[in-house]
């Protein structure tokens, strides 16, 4: 009976409605998942911390994901999995496949050029504002080829957040860039520098994203000319940075805004092309 079946389309779409702001958060996911008049979900985290916070991470629908938090999304940021199929958003994190894309130019498929039947995996919004910046002030060298412009360029990220810091390492090194994971009590590196001041002195691009107000990276330590970024809520650099970097962002949250609305964009792009295929 179609009258049936409207009704319960109806009240699967009003489902997210139903639910005060004071509802059980995991609650509130998942009826945004169902709930069809929804395009995208942002959880504003930490809520709880830890463990409680990766599990509504991952019952967010991937589809509706515009964070790109989501284990699928992580799997294939981390293995350097740029293009997927809009059928496989969803799927079981490793079942994409980019065999197809094998032996094409890379100078050819880039962001401009997307293959046929295949799209840009969602990234996490933060991380992949700090990529635009760089592109933008010319950190990247578009004459080389797509995956490898930052090739050359020593980073330091000083944040190992699962968030952005992390992320952000991953992406920078998927491009070619020798990157030093920085935390306040240790360094994820593969060279002889064993303290954070060596790293920043080596680095021609340096990243703050340390939410404390009383740590700073001495302007002392930066290299003539670097670029300098801060993500964090707080300034992660002297007063006097500029007198060395050539460059200085000192926040990235409109841009941040700006990528989240594209990955959202992009959602909705690719589940009208999964549906047409």
């Amino acid at each position: 009976d179609s009258t049936v079946v409207n009704e319960a389309e109806k009240n699967e779409t009003e489902s997210l409605q139903n639910f005060d702001l004071e509802a059980d958060v995991e609650d509130l996911i998942l009826a945004a998942n169902r709930d069809k008049s929804v395009d995208g979900i942002m959880v504003y985290y930490p809520i709880f911390g830890g463990r409680q916070d990766t599990y509504l991470q991952q019952i967010v629908d991937p589809r509706k994901d515009v964070e790109g938090l989501h284990f699928f999304y992580c799997w294939n940021m981390y293995h350097n999995v740029r293009w997927i199929k809009p059928s496989q958003l969803g799927c079981a994190p490793g079942t994409t496949n980019e065999a197809e894309l094998v032996g094409l130019d890379s100078n050819v498929v880039d962001e401009e050029n997307v293959p046929e039947g295949f799209c840009k995996s969602i990234l996490p919004c933060t991380p992949l504002a700090v990529v635009k910046c760089l592109e933008s002030v010319g950190v990247y060298d578009s004459k080389l080829p797509y995956g490898d412009r930052l090739h050359g360029k020593t980073i330091t990220v000083i944040n190992r957040s699962e968030v952005v810091g992390r992320p952000l390492a991953a992406l920078l090194s998927n491009d070619g860039a020798r990157v030093f994971s920085v935390d306040i009590d240790s360094i994820v590196q593969a060279c002889p520098y064993k303290d954070s001041e060596s790293c920043v002195r080596a680095s021609d691009v340096v990243i703050g994203g340390v939410p404390s107000a009383s740590f700073k990276v001495p302007t002392a330590w930066i290299k003539q000319d670097a670029i300098c970024i801060n993500f964090s809520s707080e300034k992660n650099f002297e007063s006097d940075v500029r007198s060395r970097a050539s460059a200085y962002l000192p926040a990235i949250g409109k841009i941040t805004v700006s990528m989240l609305q594209r990955n959202l964009l992009r959602l909705v792009d690719y589940k009208e092309l999964a549906q047409r295929s």
